[in-house]
């Protein structure tokens, strides 16, 4: 099986599209019928477009051991705490746009469930102030996973190769 991952653009920085100034231009419903609602409107609401994507990361069936990093502020002190109290753990580092990533999702679900006394960080690499840490870390691409054994990174999986994923989870397991 081909291993499937997204890569990062390296020699172009993140360049974000330019804020409109002015809104769209309202259109008048020239035709005698009822208006239709207003989706702006604060009593309407729209149906997810993906309910399937709407549901919690963890399901309340097993106890999960998921962690959704916020913020680059709280990566740095979960990272660090990893490192300096010599904890087992996985750092998931995902995006919301690949689509490798997503394919993922549900089975490290699966395997933090399955092994509930290892904890896995979820690590979204587009959030604010996180884009310079990624060299640091030697994140090229998504997604990857690195497993920290006794403060020390001890292995790495990059792309999405479920075979190699549940080795190297099954291989911390034991080292504990």
């Amino acid at each position: 099986m081909a291993r499937r991952l997204c890569r990062l653009p390296r020699l172009f920085p993140f360049v974000t599209a330019p804020k409109r100034q002015h809104p769209l231009p309202v259109a008048i419903n020239p035709s005698p019928a009822a208006p239709r609602p207003s989706f702006s409107s604060p009593t309407t609401r729209l149906p997810p477009l993906f309910p399937a994507l709407c549901r919690p990361f963890s399901s309340s069936a097993g106890e999960s051991s998921m962690v959704v990093v916020g913020s680059a502020d709280s990566f740095a002190s979960i990272h660090s705490k990893v490192q300096d109290e010599k904890l087992p753990a996985v750092f998931y580092y995902t995006a919301v746009w690949c689509g490798p990533c997503r394919a993922m999702a549900p089975v490290i679900a699966k395997l933090s469930n399955q092994y509930p006394k290892i904890p896995v960080y979820k690590v979204d690499i587009d959030m604010d102030g996180f884009g310079n840490k990624l060299s640091d870390l030697k994140i090229f691409s998504v997604p990857t996973f690195h497993f920290y054994h006794k403060g020390e990174k001890t292995s790495e999986v990059v792309g999405a190769d479920v075979k190699k994923l549940e080795v190297a989870m099954e291989s911390l397991h034991k080292q504990q």
